[in-house]
């Protein structure tokens, strides 16, 4: 949209040097806007990936629902188009479709807001404004046809207007009563525009030269400034040249996303926000694991219990047999493999055979000796 008194001094700013517009990134999500410098012919395009140069200098910009801009161009390589002004397609590459001449474009050759609308009857509009009046353009199905005009409410200049998707509502920022304030019309295609509803925003600078208006995905308003020292300002001529800015709106908030170069007009639009692409599913690979080596698990005893070995104990030493005593002979007394029994047990049996064999065995052998004496005795008596 063209700045404050921009128009009478469009023919002159083509002969200073051209300022390039400064580039923005990131910009807020499905954000789209054309902006032209002083000196610069055509338009440049600001996306997601970067400012793209056009050969057409466009305004009244909105964006469908396929993401395709439509806008109208007055000029291609700096020259006026014939019958001006064109209907043009553009994408977010920057590829331009030349329409023709717009439709009822008398009416249309001062346009300079625009915003897209669905009707109920499901056709796709273009809601141009042009001064006091609202003019929508059909744009599907069928070819492009102009529709009933509206008239606006008494309002200062307003260089762009967007359509809140939530409400309906047209939105603009225009300077009212000292102060940038966001107007909401109520808008429907049978009855006109209704009431006016206004909230003023501080921190925006007072001044109706806001040439592009988007409404973001969640709900904030994109506000491009337009501010431009016009001819002759520059190095050595004493007047800096002024930038305009680039604003987002929350409530009565503002806050500065970026400084712009000088601009003469400028434009905003919102696309839908593409979704990213699904991400394969992930699928988990199988590590191999090597189990930990087996443990003997080991028993906790019981309080107070006593803890008793169960390691067989060892072998005693085996005697060799020699040969047989003589009938008069005491012969020792013959040892048995003893039964296993608990460590603590056998330690016990084997203490108590000692004790026994110690006291015992010498009175055994004296009975033995008198025993095998007698027998002697009873052998000679019978001879």
């Amino acid at each position: 949209m063209p700045g404050v008194q921009l128009r009478r001094l469009a023919v002159t700013a083509l002969a200073v040097t051209p300022t390039p517009l400064v580039p923005i990134a990131p910009l807020p999500p499905g954000l789209v806007w054309v902006g032209q410098a002083p000196g610069v012919t055509g338009s440049t395009l600001h996306t997601a990936t970067g400012p793209i140069r056009l050969r057409y200098s466009l305004n009244a910009m909105a964006c469908g629902r396929d993401g395709l801009l439509t806008a109208l161009a007055t000029e291609l390589d700096g020259r006026r188009l014939p019958d001006a002004p064109h209907l043009v397609r553009v994408t977010t590459a920057g590829a331009v479709t030349d329409l023709g001449p717009a439709p009822g474009r008398r009416d249309l050759a001062t346009g300079y807001g625009a915003a897209m609308a669905t009707a109920a009857d499901g056709s796709t509009e273009l809601l141009v404004t042009t001064g006091d009046r609202l003019r929508p353009l059909r744009l599907s199905p069928g070819p492009p046809a102009p529709l009933a005009s509206h008239a606006l409410p008494d309002l200062p200049y307003a260089g762009d207007w967007a359509i809140d998707p939530r409400t309906g509502e047209l939105v603009t920022v225009v300077s009212m009563a000292g102060a940038a304030r966001v107007v909401r019309l109520r808008w429907d295609a049978a009855t006109g525009v209704g009431a006016v509803d206004t909230t003023p925003v501080p921190a925006l600078p007072p001044s109706s030269a806001y040439g592009g208006v988007a409404v973001l995905a969640d709900g904030s308003i994109a506000a491009v400034f337009n501010r431009n020292a016009g001819p002759g300002a520059g190095a050595g001529t004493g007047r800096a040249p002024m930038g305009g800015a680039l604003y987002r709106i929350t409530g009565t908030r503002a806050s500065k996303l970026a400084d712009l170069g000088p601009l003469t007009s400028s434009d905003a639009a919102t696309c839908p926000v593409p979704s990213p692409p699904p991400q394969p599913p992930v699928v988990a690979r199988a590590v191999p694991t090597t189990p930990p080596p087996a443990t003997a698990a080991v028993a906790t005893p019981a309080p107070g219990a006593v803890a008793v070995r169960t390691t067989p104990p060892a072998k005693p030493p085996v005697r060799s047999r020699g040969p047989s005593p003589s009938p008069g002979a005491p012969g020792p007394t013959p040892s048995k493999q003893p039964a296993f029994v608990p460590t603590t047990v056998a330690l016990a049996a084997s203490e108590a055979r000692h004790r026994i064999g110690s006291r015992y065995i010498p009175v055994v052998g004296a009975l033995m000796v008198a025993a095998v004496a007698v027998a002697r005795l009873v052998r000679r008596s019978r001879r």
